[in-house]
């Protein structure tokens, strides 16, 4: 099989990008292809949701990779990273004439690295057809916009931010994260404003009365920095083979284990508010906190001792991925079932009460 990147679809749009605009129809079918591409687990979840807000989420997704690979890429110094973050959250102004934004999206990609023109990597290509996604930001509803905005802007605030810390810190040999408080800073900036825009977006969506959107409000965070904190453990072998390490010295592998797990569980909390007849938003919800508290259940079974991380990378299989999405298709309903259910997968007793 060809490599990523050099099949036959990811040829076909390369060439049609360079031919010229794109109509509408290859719009859209180019913003859902540049997300198989960039997160196919995330991908599989945006396929769930209802129609309009699939689409604002497929987008404010592509828009949130699009930060992140300005704030990752390990050739840019800070001193270039800063101005392009803050370029690209500036496309995001809600205040600004329909032609003003235009001009501004096409005007962004200039801004790049030449040595990013002519890249087959996905993230770094979607970066230089920025107008091609971004244009779809001004169709959105006025609420939408805000939420998207909201998030990208502190995301990129908080990208930032670290990437003057790193720079700082390497110089005298410091690590990027020295405490638990600057690990939930980090997760917050890259995930928790992700989960924050979500819940806005559910609710004016479903419609949702104020009384319960207060609540849903209360525990948004948690769903992004449960599944951030997931995947940092999940990735901790990976991220110190390329000297990258995301979490504070001197804690115990466990104790962000646990962590995670509890805002996990309030994620799960967070879902269980979302109204029973909004089945798809549930649905988007519980298939990656499940794969997560599988995923977490996995890494605490292979390790050594507590303060170690696994000894070897985990993945959960296809089959215990295809068990989840049947089961939760089946009782997405049920607030009892899934909070026993849950609590399994994460290898935890059921709470008293619950069965």
């Amino acid at each position: 099989m060809p490599p990523r990147g050099n099949l036959p679809e990811d040829r076909l749009w390369k060439r049609r990008l360079a031919e010229g605009p794109l109509s509408a129809a290859e719009t859209r079918a180019f913003a859902a292809f540049a997300l198989n591409r960039v997160s196919r687990t995330f991908a599989l979840n945006i396929r769930v949701l209802p129609g309009p807000l699939r689409a604002q989420v497929l987008h404010a997704y592509l828009y949130c990779r699009m930060a992140d690979t300005l704030e990752d890429d390990a050739t840019l110094p800070a001193g270039d990273k800063i101005p392009l973050l803050r370029a690209f959250a500036s496309l995001f102004r809600t205040d600004l004439p329909e032609d003003e934004a235009r001009a501004a999206f096409d005007a962004f990609p200039g801004l790049l690295p030449p040595s990013w023109r002519g890249s087959e990597d996905w993230e770094k290509i979607l970066l230089e057809r920025a107008p091609v996604v971004l244009r779809a930001f001004l169709a959105f509803p006025a609420p939408a916009r805000a939420a998207i905005a909201r998030c990208v802007t502190e995301m990129c605030g908080g990208m930032a931010d670290f990437a003057r810390r790193r720079e700082e810190r390497s110089a005298t040999g410091r690590p990027l994260i020295e405490t638990l408080a600057e690990l939930d800073e980090y997760c917050y900036y890259v995930a928790g404003t992700v989960g924050v825009m979500l819940c806005d977006l559910f609710i004016a969506h479903a419609d949702i009365p104020p009384e319960r959107a207060a609540r849903l409000r209360a525990l948004c965070v948690s769903f992004g920095l449960g599944l951030q904190l997931t995947n940092i453990l999940k990735d901790v072998r990976d991220d110190g083979e390329r000297g990258v390490s995301w979490l504070p010295p001197g804690h115990a592998y466990a104790g962000i284990l646990a962590k995670a797990r509890g805002h996990l569980e309030e994620a799960l909390e967070y879902t269980l508010l979302i109204p029973r007849r909004q089945r798809r938003l549930r649905l988007f919800c519980l298939w990656p906190l499940f794969m997560a508290a599988e995923t977490l259940a996995l890494l605490d079974s292979q390790r050594a001792s507590p303060a170690d991380a696994p000894v070897a990378r985990v993945k959960i299989s296809r089959v215990r991925v295809a068990r989840i999405l049947l089961r939760t298709r089946l009782l997405y309903f049920s607030n009892t079932w899934l909070r026993a259910e849950f609590r399994r997968h994460l290898a935890l007793p059921p709470p008293t009460g619950y069965l």
